[in-house]
């Protein structure tokens, strides 16, 4: 009689331990579940957040280059030379003093 009982005993716990793995099982596997969800909403977020940065830096970029194409104009930089620096803008022609090729003789030679 002993026997059987110890053999039923046995068979108890080897039906329970299987049970809480299976148990134990299926958490971990909502777990990870779960996880691999909350990560996808997360890049989801940072994904939305890079989109609109990348909105902002792009008028940004856009603003910066129509400042810049302001900046290099002529009428600009002529307005500043004459009343911030003061320069003067030559009245008549170019007076330029042209050498004929070959024509050498003279320059930067001593005798």
């Amino acid at each position: 009689m002993n026997s059987s009982r110890n053999s039923s005993r046995v068979e108890k716990p080897s039906g329970y331990r299987s049970y809480v793995f299976g148990v134990v099982l299926v958490v971990l596997g909502l777990l990870v579940y779960l996880w691999g969800h909350v990560r996808t909403v997360q890049q989801g977020d940072e994904l939305t957040r890079l989109r609109a940065e990348y909105q902002v830096l792009t008028r940004q970029q856009d603003r910066m280059r129509a400042e810049l194409a302001g900046l290099k104009q002529s009428s600009r930089i002529r307005k500043i030379a004459s009343q911030q620096l003061g320069m003067v803008f030559p009245q008549g022609p170019p007076h330029n003093l042209y050498l004929k090729e070959g024509s050498t003789a003279g320059l930067g030679q001593k005798n």
